[in-house]
């Protein structure tokens, strides 16, 4: 066990300051009483991946509002939605212990919103665009929590992976039906879910089918 000469306290685990002073300790390490808190590092490295992720997604917004000549309102609107997800969703990860459940059930209260939205106003800005988004962004959310937390989450949470998945396909429907005004987005989210479906079944088939057979036979 380590000890702080100056203060006169013994620490266990893997400490070389102590963290009443900051003074060096002497003596070999000793076991932590306690396991480290692989839920706060991963939450940490979430943080990080969400933040780059947010970044990403603007720079691309961005990109494509200048390239396709995008109306600037349909560009700032994306672009603070995308903005204030960042917000609410970095405050679930450092406020809430099981902030997982709360994401993956926030995209679903989203694309509910949209569909409302879209009903009351007819407007096929919101069939277009923002709900083949809300699938893109659940979607890359689902990578980086799968990357984060790796079997965990599908062990988990594979429900609402399966739900992500048939969601990203869903605007496909709305091309069928004629609700879309550009078919682009659409069929980017259909692909990215095709894709993300192909990486669950290829690196991670057995602890995802064991979770189906859960769901169909509890």
């Amino acid at each position: 066990m380590r000890r702080c000469e100056k203060c006169g306290v013994d620490f266990a685990g893997d400490l070389d300051r102590c963290p009443l002073c900051q003074a060096g300790l002497n003596g070999p390490p000793a076991p932590a009483v306690f396991p480290r808190n692989e839920v706060r590092k991963s939450g940490a490295l979430a943080l990080k991946v969400l933040a780059f992720a947010t970044g990403a997604c603007l720079l691309l917004m961005l990109f494509l509002g200048r390239l396709l000549s995008l109306p600037a309102d349909i560009v700032v609107t994306v672009c603070l939605g995308l903005a204030v997800n960042y917000l609410f969703v970095r405050n679930i990860l450092v406020h809430r212990p099981d902030f997982l459940r709360v994401i993956v059930r926030y995209f679903l209260i989203l694309l509910a919103l949209a569909a409302v939205w879209f009903v009351v106003t007819g407007n096929l800005a919101v069939t277009t665009f923002v709900i083949p988004g809300i699938c893109l962004v659940a979607l890359v959310f689902d990578t980086v929590l799968l990357a984060v937390f790796r079997g965990t989450f599908v062990a988990r949470y594979a429900k609402y992976l399966l739900f992500d998945v048939a969601l990203g396909l869903a605007p496909l429907a709305l091309v069928a039906l004629g609700l879309t005004t550009w078919d682009v987005p659409a069929f980017v989210s259909a692909l990215v879910s095709s894709v993300f479906l192909l990486w669950l079944l290829v690196f991670m088939r057995r602890q995802l089918l064991a979770e189906v057979h859960k769901l169909f036979t509890a």
